[in-house]
């Protein structure tokens, strides 16, 4: 969006110089307000595109169905309890980060069937 408005302001620019140019040859009046409210157009569009629009901010919450119960969580490669922070989401799966080993997998829930 920002190189749309700087090319924007820069024909803007170039079109309100060439009609102060322009003002030579007749009609001066005209040409001189359409170049200047050109000119002013090119600035305020290139002070426009310099404005920092805000990020959105994505928060990914978990609903996970029926009734749990809070277990410890082990690694399933060295048998460490893992704390909260070793868990991730990630592309929609359930990610565990060994903080001892280094291992890292995907938890897959069972079939409730």
């Amino acid at each position: 969006m920002k190189t749309a408005s700087y090319v924007l302001a820069g024909l803007l620019g170039l079109g309100g110089l060439i009609f102060l140019v322009g003002a030579v040859q007749g009609n001066t009046l005209t040409r001189i307000i359409t170049g200047v409210v050109l000119i002013g157009a090119a600035i305020l569009l290139s002070f426009l595109g310099r404005i920092k629009t805000p990020q959105p901010t994505v928060v990914q919450q978990i609903e996970l169905p029926g009734d749990l119960h809070a277990e410890q969580l082990k690694c399933d490669a060295c048998g460490a309890t893992l704390d909260p922070e070793s868990v991730s989401v990630k592309a929609g799966g359930i990610f565990v980060e060994c903080p001892y080993c280094g291992t890292s997998y995907q938890i897959e829930e069972e079939p409730k069937w």
